[in-house]
């Protein structure tokens, strides 16, 4: 780890959250990427293989019908087929995996001192949390996209409300009950700066992994495209190789969010200030007995 380790817990307003997310990932860049493609890696390669598979054959589907070779209409069968349910699991619990990652990795960052957690210290306290919080996150799934048939405001809501669950979970080590309520006494009388920060630190997330992203995926898809003059398989490459970028570039929204738990629990519960605070006492009474 370069440079002077950063404070977690403190108030941060927008621009503060933005310039300590790109600062913390510069000077944690290695340690951090470490861990996270080492744990991640694995379900990020997976999702993206099925998912570009799962596009693949789509587009052979729908070239056989253009050819006039193949007159039937897809069914619901062929749609939600094994690969759909497939994808679906494994790009949920990819970005479980990946927020757990994150979590663990501050809260052994603020444990630490100033060395930075290890693969193995990150890995052996992910796997602790990967069953509990999967399946919390399909209850907070599910309430989310109950909220859109109600109306379009409460998904909102919602999704900024939830957004910090799996830091709450992770650092504090709550109930499910508890990290619930928790999740709304955090929010409260800061959803708008809340919700400005996720909207932009996810809009600089999208542009970044987009950009890098569908230079790579043309540039393989060009080389699958002259080697195979398979349509099908360069779409299938495309959607893969895009989608692996989406999931590394994830971390930024991932360390935002982050930055902002700690940000609401300090406005909330002031155990930042009050950790400043006995740390000053306890160094005058050490420079009293140096006295002596």
């Amino acid at each position: 780890m370069d440079g002077q380790k950063m404070e977690l817990r403190k108030l941060r307003n927008f621009s503060d959250n933005i310039n300590d997310t790109f600062q913390f990932i510069k000077q944690e860049f290695k340690p951090l990427f470490g861990c996270y493609i080492a744990i991640c890696g694995i379900f990020i390669v997976l999702s993206s293989v099925i998912g570009g598979i799962y596009q693949r054959d789509s587009m052979v589907g729908f070239m056989r019908i253009f050819k006039g070779l193949d007159y039937q209409q897809r069914g619901f069968g062929d749609i939600f087929n094994l690969n759909y349910f497939l994808i679906i699991f494994l790009s949920t619990l990819s970005y479980v995996i990946m927020h757990i990652v994150i979590a663990v990795y501050f809260k052994l960052y603020a444990q630490n001192g100033k060395v930075s957690p290890t693969i193995e210290e990150v890995w052996k306290a992910t796997i602790r949390f990967i069953v509990p919080i999967f399946f919390y996150s399909i209850i907070y799934g599910i309430i989310t996209i109950v909220s859109v048939f109600f109306c379009i405001v409460p998904f909102f809501y919602f999704v900024v409300v939830f957004a910090p669950f799996t830091m709450i979970y992770v650092v504090e080590e709550v109930s499910f009950t508890d990290g619930f309520s928790r999740c709304f006494s955090l929010i409260r009388d800061n959803y708008w700066e809340a919700l400005g920060i996720y909207f932009v630190s996810y809009l600089i997330y999208s542009i970044s992994a987009g950009i890098v992203g569908i230079v790579v995926s043309l540039f393989a898809g060009g080389i699958s495209y002259l080697t195979t003059k398979d349509i099908a398989a360069v779409t299938g490459i495309v959607t893969g190789t895009l989608n692996i970028f989406t999931h590394i570039f994830y971390v930024i929204f991932a360390v935002s969010v982050a930055f902002n738990y700690y940000n609401l629990v300090e406005r909330l519960d002031g155990s930042g200030l009050l950790e400043r605070i006995d740390s000053l006492g306890s160094n005058q009474d050490n420079a009293i007995e140096e006295q002596y």
